[in-house]
């Protein structure tokens, strides 16, 4: 009878190491699934932005500047007029015209200098209806959805103020 005992103790022993071994293994699926590995799953693409201003001629350039490529449904830019409150939004990329990697840049001006002397005073990439200078502010907004989110999401990527020290 001693030997059947210690059959049965050692199978007991055998399921109970089977058992932990599973639900370690499930434990650590879901540690990915709703920790970190969600959130990379999920998170909006991280890029960086170099914004220069050029006061002579009243146009601020957003450039891409390291990161990730940006695709999904838009990128677009929000330029807001710190002395009004005021912000227009400028699409710089949609989907037919995206990715923007590393090096895309775009130019937006102000109604204040047709620096190209053709008449039109809106002669960059893109144009807002008010004066940029000095305290104003460019929100890069990217849209999408990555694989695995549940929805799309609209996520500011970076701000850039204008300042003196960029013109």
């Amino acid at each position: 009878m001693s030997v059947r005992s210690d059959a049965r103790a050692a199978a007991t022993v055998e399921r109970i190491a089977v058992w932990g071994v599973a639900v370690l293994a499930v434990a650590a699926l879901a540690g990915l699934v709703v920790g970190p590995g969600a959130d990379l799953r999920t998170a909006a693409p991280s890029a960086d932005f170099e914004g220069s201003y050029d006061n002579a001629t009243g146009a601020v350039t957003v450039t891409h500047a390291g990161g990730d490529d940006l695709t999904g449904e838009s990128v677009a830019l929000a330029v807001t007029d710190a002395d009004n409150d005021t912000t227009t939004r400028l699409l710089w990329a949609n989907e037919s015209t995206l990715p923007v990697t590393e090096g895309d840049s775009v130019t937006v001006d102000d109604p204040r200098v047709d620096s190209n002397g053709d008449g039109n005073y809106l002669d960059a990439d893109r144009s807002v209806g008010f004066y940029l200078e000095p305290g104003d502010t460019v929100d890069v907004v990217w849209t999408g959805r990555l694989t695995g989110a549940p929805e799309t999401r609209t996520e500011t990527l970076e701000t850039i103020t204008i300042g003196d020290e960029t013109g």
